[in-house]
């Protein structure tokens, strides 16, 4: 739009639109404009990408003063591996973009903060064939605004910012990972690395760099079409002795971060296209939001804005479970990796090896009936060989959904929604929506916040919570509708506990209250529903292996009889035996097989085995054994997870003898341990799964390498610190010791 002008004091500026953000706590003066790479040239938006410095750049890392207005220090790696490549590399998902860069300028001398010299009062002059109002701060920095033809500000609010870098620096205030991607493919394409303040971070970048422009195709990529929205700011009241921009610098830059919450991982799930497992999560969500089948659960049954970053278990008391559990499942069942479905004993690893469950996502879908050997999609040739999480074809991704949904998301549903106890939950809650009477606005909001309102929860969460922490002690306060919805959802809590303890035990009475509680406390982890859902999974790979082999579109008639069969095994009229409904308690029961101590979803593994010794009941058995002709696989598999669930209870048990019997050989405390384990497992086997103890001990002498208390039965006959099942026939939260967390009454 304008030139240079002829003045020679400040050689560099930018221009774009002006603003002033004022409040009481000070002013900031911004202009908006763009930071651009491509070829050398004079405009503004060439020169600000070379003067974009990130903190390290500017300053001394024995300042401590500014180390503590940025405190976080630059991830080259990221920027390397993610930010350059996202910037330069095309997007079958649709165009890249960097949110604006916030940089602010700061008065600099020798790379210590210094001090502006005040600023004048505003002048009209003449520059560039147009008049401005200007002000300038000595030799730091100008500022000039556009008027009309009466000297008043001009409605296009068009500036111009210039500075003395000898004095002065644009340093970057948030964004500096993404202004670090910007300089370093600027200094790799100008050859200017030795010559800048980050000489040293040069080889971070160089090859990584001048690999994407080749990998990416240099020739077809205009890098001056690369423009990144920039905001520079200055502080005009920080100007003259005794002011103090760097500690202005500093607020702003808590400010800005305080702010700028980064997204939840539900809402990444939600909104990101990157990962094919993302999209297919989504589609749960579609198929529970369409409600086409009427036996799957509601979808306010499901937390899907949780706004916690790091959350990863519901946190209100109406839903089942959460988007990410259910993205879990997706990972588990159609990405694998396959080791972890067929191979039992295995716990979860960190880190999984992408080529292997990409190849594992293609069989799961059986994409080779989907897609030809290559294929264009968007301007993109695919190969349906590298099909996998991170690359597939985005304007084909519903064809890849709709797979997944007429196969595994269809069975994963099924066993989330069908299985008793998940069932009775979905019934009660949809009783509960049902006898609400909403005769009032609070009302009105708990009922939004339970069952249609997203992001309402939280609201009255948060605002129940400032109102606890602000109201004056002692006094008594009018209460606001908000305050009002939040206390109703506390009573309607109670109401639900009611009706989900009559669907699931047909009874609404206070003992059979406490025992839903407990249920629930264990079926409403993610541990207890992954590992439903890894069972299915397993069993699954097993139902592959029989004769005739597995067609994926049969898994929603397969996933219906697990269901059957659970279910079977759960309805059993009991009369004076257990209860198989409360077989996967902690509490308030007898002889429990669940011993877990710490249930989160790592323990996963373990309730698959739970879920497997129910189908190995004669009444689960019976629905899934047309599925099974031979059946020795599933005993081979259940086996082996009853033989992992052994080692668990005993290493528990010896945490807890240790702790017990300080200083007494660990040797004789595991044979004590494992003894304690596995006559614990023997009772609850007998008393909740039908198993005699006659089988048990079969199973036990067949394994491998049996459990040393077998073997030294006459070596621990004083062991009185081992509690065992039969010494004591009270309910489990009042019995023994069964692992460190109960010894510490955790």
């Amino acid at each position: 739009m304008f030139g240079s002008g002829t003045k020679l004091t400040f050689r560099d500026y930018v221009q774009g639109t002006w603003g002033s953000f004022s409040t009481p706590a000070g002013r900031v003066d911004y202009i908006m404009t763009k930071a651009r790479l491509g070829d050398d040239a004079d405009d503004p938006e060439r020169q600000l990408t070379k003067s974009l410095s990130p903190v390290r750049e500017v300053m001394e890392a024995g300042d401590l003063d500014f180390n503590q207005l940025l405190q976080r220090d630059l991830d080259d790696h990221r920027v390397a591996v993610s930010l350059i490549p996202y910037l330069l590399k095309p997007q079958a998902t649709g165009p890249a973009f960097f949110p604006p860069i916030v940089a602010v300028l700061l008065p600099f001398r020798n790379k210590r903060p210094s001090h502006f010299s005040a600023l004048g009062a505003t002048t009209v002059v003449e520059d560039d064939g147009a008049r401005w109002a200007q002000e300038q701060a000595g030799t730091s920095f100008q500022v000039q605004r556009l008027v009309g033809t009466n000297d008043r500000l001009h409605p296009a609010n068009v500036g111009k910012l210039w500075w003395n870098r000898t004095e002065s620096q644009l340093v970057v205030l948030d964004g500096q990972h993404r202004a670090m991607a910007l300089l370093a493919v600027e200094r790799t394409t100008t050859n200017s690395w030795q010559n800048s303040a980050g000489a040293r971070f040069r080889s971070f970048y160089e090859n990584q760099v001048k690999q994407a422009l080749q990998d990416f195709g240099q020739g077809e990529l205009e890098l001056s079409k690369v423009e990144v929205p920039v905001t520079v700011c200055w502080f005009p009241d920080q100007t003259g002795e005794g002011a103090k921009p760097h500690e202005a610098a500093r607020k702003l830059f808590v400010d800005v971060n305080k702010e700028a919450r980064p997204p939840s991982e539900s809402r990444i799930i939600l909104l990101s296209d990157a990962e094919l497992s993302n999209v297919l999560t989504r589609r749960l969500l579609s198929e529970l939001r369409n409600g086409q089948d009427e036996s799957y659960l509601p979808l306010y049954a499901v937390e899907y804005d949780n706004p916690e970053v790091n959350s990863s278990r519901p946190a209100r008391w109406s839903v089942l479970t959460n988007i990410n559990l259910l993205k879990t499942t997706v990972e588990r069942c159609v990405f694998g990796p396959p080791k972890y479905l067929k191979d039992v004993t295995l716990r979860f690893g960190s880190r999984q090896s992408p080529t292997v469950q990409d190849a594992f996502m293609r069989e799961q879908l059986d994409l080779t009936s989907l897609f030809p050997a290559q294929f264009e999609d968007g301007g993109f040739t695919y190969q349906r060989e590298n099909l996998g999480n991170s690359e597939f074809p985005i304007g084909l991704a519903e064809t890849i959904s709709n797979r997944f949904a007429e196969t595994w998301g269809c069975a994963i549903l099924t066993v989330l929604s069908k299985t008793a106890p998940y069932a009775a939950h979905a019934k009660a809650l949809t009783r509960l929506k049902d006898d609400w009477h909403v005769d009032d606005t609070g009302l009105t909001l708990a009922h939004d916040a339970l069952f249609s309102g997203v992001g309402v929860f939280w609201t009255l969460r948060d605002s129940y919570e400032h109102y606890q922490d602000t109201k004056p002690h002692g006094t008594r306060t009018t209460k606001s509708d908000v305050i009002k919805a939040w206390e109703a959802l506390k009573i309607r809590e109670e109401n639900f506990e009611t009706y989900r303890a009559v669907e699931f035990l047909d009874s609404g009475k206070p003992e059979a209250l406490k025992r839903s509680k407990a249920a629930y406390a264990v079926f409403n982890t993610h541990a207890c529903q992954l590992g439903l859902v890894l069972t299915l999974g397993s069993v699954w790979q097993l139902r592959k292996e029989q004769s005739g082999g597995a067609d994926i579109k049969d898994l929603p008639a397969f996933s219906d009889a697990l269901v059957k069969g659970w279910n079977a095994y759960f309805s059993q009229d009991h009369g004076k035996a257990k209860d198989r409904r409360l077989a996967f308690n902690k509490a308030e029961v007898n002889h429990p097989l669940n011993q877990i101590g710490n249930m989160d979803m790592a323990q996963s593994v373990f309730f698959r085995y739970f879920w497997m010794q129910a189908l190995d009941t004669p009444a689960g058995w019976e629905q899934i054994a047309p599925w099974f002709p031979d059946r020795s696989g599933f005993d081979r598999m259940i086996s082996a997870a009853r033989e992992l669930y052994l080692k668990l209870c005993t290493d528990q048990q010896l945490k807890a003898l240790k702790i017990n019997k300080p200083g007494a050989a660990e040797a004789k405390l595991r044979v004590d341990a494992q003894q304690a384990a596995s006559s614990s497992i023997k009772r609850a086997l007998r008393d909740w799964f039908y198993l005699s103890e006659d089988m048990y001990e079969d199973w036990l002498s067949s394994l491998a390498k049996p459990p040393a208390a077998v073997a030294a039965d006459g070596l621990s006959s004083e062991n009185n610190d081992a509690v065992t099942d039969e010494e004591d026939d009270s309910t489990s939260e009042n019995g023994r010791v069964t692992s460190l967390d109960d010894l510490l009454g955790d």
